[in-house]
């Protein structure tokens, strides 16, 4: 849902003749970022309201655990891919927003985008069977599917090497800086468009 509201978003941006005005004293890529960040922030407070109603509604209402699950080694590792997931995600939503001319030409390639963030589930019946097999691993260090992936396999191992951990942790952060610089300098590139869609050459 947030990726849908940054994606709309940067339509909007290029949309709205203002952000002309704004880009006179601030520059495309820190207002990208800014579009980011504020809709990943918006996306935890989002999520940390159903979980301050839903952790104790399952603890004492339903009879379930949640906190004897949720409080294990793996739960910081799992966080963070989760976050950094999320993240990525928004950027890359961002970042091809930012092509599109209006919102009706978004909204018919918004479909194929919402696709990206479940890749990791075309491939979660080999990871959840052989967690350190090679569709694992190759689902672990490339950055698309390396959220889902390491969540998948931080919940059914826990002899998952900590060099995997930390070098695909390393990749999905060193992507997430390059797509939010791309998202900037996609979009300094296509506002000065106007009646198309930038092209992949472009």
């Amino acid at each position: 849902t947030s990726g849908t509201m940054t994606f709309q978003s940067a339509l909007q941006e290029k949309k709205d003749k203002m952000v002309e005005l704004i880009l006179s004293s601030v520059k495309a890529r820190d207002l990208m970022q800014g579009k980011i960040l504020g809709y990943f922030v918006l996306g935890l407070v989002q999520v940390g309201v159903w979980l301050a109603f839903g952790i104790p509604a399952a603890q004492f209402f339903l009879k379930i655990p949640v906190l004897h699950y949720l409080f294990i080694p793996e739960l910081l590792p799992m966080v963070f891919f989760a976050l950094a997931g999320y993240l990525l995600y928004s950027a890359i939503f961002v970042a091809i927003g930012a092509t599109m001319e209006d919102a009706q030409s978004g909204s018919s390639f918004q479909g194929m985008i919402l696709l990206i963030p479940m890749l990791p589930l075309f491939v979660i019946g080999p990871i959840i069977s052989n967690p350190s097999g090679v569709v694992a691993l190759i689902g672990t260090f490339f950055p698309l599917t390396t959220p889902g992936v390491m969540l998948a396999r931080l919940s059914v191992s826990q002899h998952i090497p900590l060099w995997e951990i930390l070098l695909s942790g390393a990749l999905l952060i060193a992507t997430i800086l390059l797509v939010m610089g791309l998202a900037g300098k996609l979009f300094k590139t296509a506002i000065l468009m106007y009646g198309k869609n930038a092209t992949f050459g472009e």
